[in-house]
């Protein structure tokens, strides 16, 4: 899933990036993916926008943070997730993916207050002394039961969002550097074509990312944040 991901967001598929006309979007850019018949896409047109915020905090506290399902919970002032927001994040299984203890793919269930499941993420985290990652997507409940009756994932036809976490900057609190954290999320848009981005459907999705930004940052700022 996070080569796909980062499949998705190069620019090696003629992919090409587009600044956001929107105030406030100087440092967001956006990107059409037009997908017909090709595996491990979603058939149709997805939207995809990213940015890249800056925090005084060190990488893998950013990514303690982020992996957590405690923090996509309406339990907690820290919650990150705004698609998730109001609902409850359960963490129903997990096969690690490496040496590392944070290395792993991971079966998020996200349930109302009524107990019931609005949606299945597949989650892949992966941290290394250089950068760290975080990707999720849903998934169907039959191809989740496909991939653990040991079906390939590699094609899979989910459109992965997620971030990376990357060291940068000075030393902040306790010697730690500051992290780049860049974050894109992809989703499937029936208003837009190959050639052409629904006005809609930026403003939308700049939303989404300008308050996940936001979040992040004040969470960092919180000595309460579970990262710590």
């Amino acid at each position: 899933m996070m080569r796909k991901f980062w499949a998705n967001l190069s620019d090696l598929a003629g992919n090409i990036w587009r600044p956001v006309p929107l105030k406030g979007a100087e440092n967001v850019l956006a990107m059409i993916i037009n997908a017909e018949d090709e595996e491990g896409q979603p058939p149709g047109t997805s939207i995809v926008i990213a940015t890249t915020v800056w925090v005084l905090t060190s990488p893998r506290r950013v990514f303690d943070f982020l992996n957590n399902e405690g923090t996509r919970n309406r339990y907690i002032d820290l919650q990150w997730d705004i698609l998730t927001y109001g609902h409850r994040v359960r963490e129903t299984g997990y096969i690690d993916n490496g040496c590392d203890h944070g290395n792993q793919v991971s079966i998020l269930e996200v349930k109302s207050t009524e107990d019931q499941i609005v949606v299945i993420l597949l989650q892949e985290i992966y941290t290394t002394l250089t950068g760290s990652y975080v990707t999720f997507a849903p998934v169907e409940a039959s191809t989740l039961d496909m991939i653990l009756n040991g079906g390939s994932p590699e094609n899979l036809p989910i459109l992965p969002s997620g971030f990376s976490i990357l060291p940068d900057g000075p030393k902040g609190n306790e010697g730690s550097t500051g992290s780049l954290v860049t974050m894109a999320f992809q989703i499937l848009d029936t208003a837009s074509s190959a050639t052409y981005i629904s006005p809609d459907s930026v403003a939308t999705t700049f939303k989404l990312v300008m308050e996940t930004a936001e979040c992040i940052k004040a969470a960092m700022l919180n000595p309460l944040n579970l990262g710590t």
